[in-house]
């Protein structure tokens, strides 16, 4: 099935993120809904929706982590309330148990902090790689819609492969801007060698000569002649 498969994807490409069994089978049941085939499986995996669900997962475990350490102060708060320390008199007891409370509210503090920092590390991380996602779909769209790549698609799709695995190789930083930019440099330089100057306006190609685009009329002008509807002109 394509749930089993789209599951072993995500935990390959994810792994590092430390999602449950649980979390990543969720987000596998809801992709399988709008994978239709397993060629399919590689680029939606990759792509922004699955990194929104995996982004909701994350902050999932965060809200869940803040709500633990939070349930856990509240508890020693009920316990410090029910089982107040005896007082054994002279000066200094109140600041000491002033002090000791301040001490465990800062460590579970430290603590909700420290459950939490990893699980924002892990958010930070993906919104970063959304942005690459958008940033590269964006710069796709801008350089492949132009007419010179349009009609040199070889040197093209050359041109963008050589860019993306400088993005890549950079640690894909490069805005839509500058990645569509860098393959038209690569682009540019190919097709120059072709003669072909892309500082210049695109012009079509002109209309085939008369010897591939003429419509061959002989047989019709034969069957009318026959026909007696064209003069015979012998």
């Amino acid at each position: 099935m394509l749930k089993e498969q789209i599951l072993e994807a995500l935990k390959t490409k994810y792994k590092a993120y430390g999602l449950s069994n649980d979390a990543l089978d969720r987000i596998a049941s809801l992709r399988e809904k709008t994978v239709e085939k397993a060629e399919d499986i590689e680029g939606a995996v990759a792509d922004a929706t699955t990194l929104d669900l995996i982004a909701k997962e994350i902050q999932r475990q965060r809200d869940q982590a803040i709500q633990k350490n939070s349930e856990s102060q509240r508890a020693f708060e009920a316990y410090k309330a029910a089982h107040p320390e005896p007082d054994k008199g002279g000066a200094g007891d109140d600041d000491k148990n002033k002090a000791t409370s301040q001490d465990i509210a800062s460590i579970v503090k430290a603590a909700v902090a420290d459950a939490v920092a990893p699980l924002n590390e892990k958010i930070t991380a993906l919104e970063t790689s959304k942005s690459a996602e958008a940033a590269l779909s964006t710069a796709h769209s801008s350089f492949f819609n132009g007419d010179y790549a349009k009609k040199y698609k070889d040197q093209a799709t050359d041109a963008w492969e050589r860019a993306v695995e400088l993005n890549e190789a950079t640690g894909n930083k490069m805005t839509a801007e500058e990645l569509a930019a860098k393959a038209s440099g690569y682009f540019n330089k190919a097709v120059s060698r072709l003669g072909v100057d892309t500082s210049k306006p695109f012009q079509a190609d002109p209309p085939k000569n008369d010897e591939e685009g003429t419509i061959d009329w002989s047989e019709e002008v034969a069957r009318k002649k026959a026909q007696g509807l064209i003069p015979d002109g012998k």
